[in-house]
């Protein structure tokens, strides 16, 4: 954050002029990050004014601190007030804003206590600013490795029988590119419903797997039958960009990206060795494969369906990247010991999100399909062998495209993507009628990012959304449902 001088203190206490009351400050619409004093949760440009701040009551928010940093337009010095304030929970504080000739901008900033119930918020002014906490930032240690990775990117996320959540991502070592490149899946863990999350460890490597560089984009899901935790995730083949580089009619990791999977049976803090199903998903014996060039995960998250089911959202690539490409779903009816692949979906897609409706038949959305910047959504009861299109209320679609995420909840069904022409104004929809309408949405993040995310249900009643800020950050999220309601 920025400092003040002595010199600048001094200036600035002869300069200041009396507080008046009754200028409002403006939420920015990002949330308050544990971890993360220096996000800019709200603002203000004006000429003189205070500033009053409430916490929510019971929100277990009695040690944030604030801090107002300002500059002024017309000499630019730095206008801070100190010493940092605490906020007894369910009172209020008050700043004097201190001011100089011209216009003078204000930006305020919490520090927020590891304690803090994600669920609840703090007020500006009376508009509420939700919490949240960070998952990876830049350059962060991946402390099994012994290395430290320079970018993150891909989240997915589950919430396991115990509550525990657990967070997987990719690992890019060296740059933010995609695969081929030093990539490897990590995973973080939170034990407090996502305030707090474990250092970095890895749950999938490349080494010591054909083909070449890398392994990412992974998906996760939950078996709640045994508490297993599936990761899913693409290793690039023995040259080039596993898309443009794949062949049809073959399996051979010189020619073809791999299907990996790996699971664990103690919430993420150890892993199996990987198991390639590339060839069960493939399926090159049978014809209506025949132009499948790449096979490959959501990414984000898969499901477990009521009968037992386990479902991967999956993606199909043409020949060497060419068409066609459209959604799948890779399933496992016996607990993840064999695995298979449906037939296409076929009015087009590339990454995937999957949902279970309270019929038991499964809704499959994709990031593409049918014209540009187009999602195409589409419902099977058959575990993919037949589709049937849906016709929906728009989800808007970035106009560079982007992933996006499904949660069933208590019967809603909830949708997370950045709803806006860019990957910016990250925004979770609810739907009550198997996603054809979304009347109802809350925007949790407005800043511009990568824009994937993935969402998991907390406590019962509540969305947890890991998502990506930048290329360096993965941020936490818990809306609870109430947020959505009528």
């Amino acid at each position: 954050m920025k400092t003040i001088t002595a010199f600048s203190a001094i200036l600035l206490a002869l300069s200041a002029q009396a507080a008046i009351s009754n200028v409002a400050f403006k939420p920015s619409g990002v949330p308050a990050f544990i971890g993360l004093n220096e996000s800019e949760i709200a603002n203000k440009t004006f000429a003189i004014g205070t500033l009053t701040l409430t916490s929510d009551k019971g929100s277990n928010l009695d040690k944030v601190k604030v801090n107002i940093e300002g500059t002024n337009k017309q000499d630019l010095k730095n206008l801070r007030l100190g010493p940092t304030k605490g906020m007894p929970f369910g009172n209020t504080i008050t700043f004097n804003v201190p001011i100089r000739v011209g216009e003078n901008s204000y930006t305020v900033y919490a520090d927020v206590p590891s304690t803090a119930d994600l669920t609840r918020k703090i007020y500006i002014e009376g508009v509420p600013v939700r919490i949240g906490s960070i998952v990876t930032r830049p350059n962060q240690k991946i402390v099994d490795a012994n290395r430290t990775s320079k970018n993150f990117r891909i989240p997915g996320i589950v919430e396991t029988n115990t509550g525990t959540l657990v967070a997987v991502f990719d690992n890019r070592f060296n740059h933010a590119g995609d695969l081929p490149a030093d990539i490897t899946v990590g995973v973080s863990i939170s034990k407090d419903r996502g305030a707090t999350w474990s250092p970095i460890r890895t749950a999938m490597d490349y080494k010591d797997l054909p083909g070449g560089h890398g392994i990412g984009d992974p998906a996760v899901l939950l078996d709640p039958s045994n508490n297993r935790i599936w990761v899913a995730a693409l290793r690039a083949p023995g040259s080039g960009h596993p898309i443009w580089t794949s062949s049809k009619g073959t399996i051979d990791p010189k020619d073809c990206g791999q299907f990996i999977l790996a699971y664990s049976d103690n919430e993420g803090k150890t892993w199996s060795k990987p198991i390639n199903i590339t060839a069960d998903v493939k399926r090159l014996a049978d014809p209506d494969t025949a132009n499948w060039g790449l096979l490959f995960q959501g990414p984000g998250a898969g499901i477990a369906m009521k009968d037992g089911t386990l479902v991967f959202p999956a993606q199909i690539w043409g020949h060497k990247g060419g068409a066609p490409h459209h959604g799948v779903l890779v399933y496992s009816k016996d607990h993840g010991k064999t695995w298979t692949s449906s037939k296409a979906m076929p009015w087009g897609g590339s990454e995937s999100t999957v949902a279970e409706l309270p019929d038991g038949s499964l809704l499959l959305n994709t990031r593409e399909g049918g014209g540009p910047a187009t999602r195409i959504t589409a419902r099977t009861t058959d575990l993919g062998e037949t589709w049937e299109k849906v016709e929906t209320d728009a989800l808007r679609q970035p106009g560079n495209l982007c992933q996006a995420a499904y949660l069933m909840l208590n019967g809603k069904l909830y949708f997370s993507n950045p709803n806006s022409g860019g990957r910016n104004t990250m925004t979770l929809r609810v739907s009550e009628d198997g996603g054809v309408k979304w009347p109802r949405s809350v925007v949790y993040d407005p800043r511009n990012g990568a824009g994937y995310s993935s969402t998991c249900p907390v406590n019962g009643n509540a969305i947890g959304i890991i998502y990506e800020g930048t290329s360096d950050y993965h941020y936490f999220v818990c809306i609870p449902e109430a947020d959505l309601a009528e």
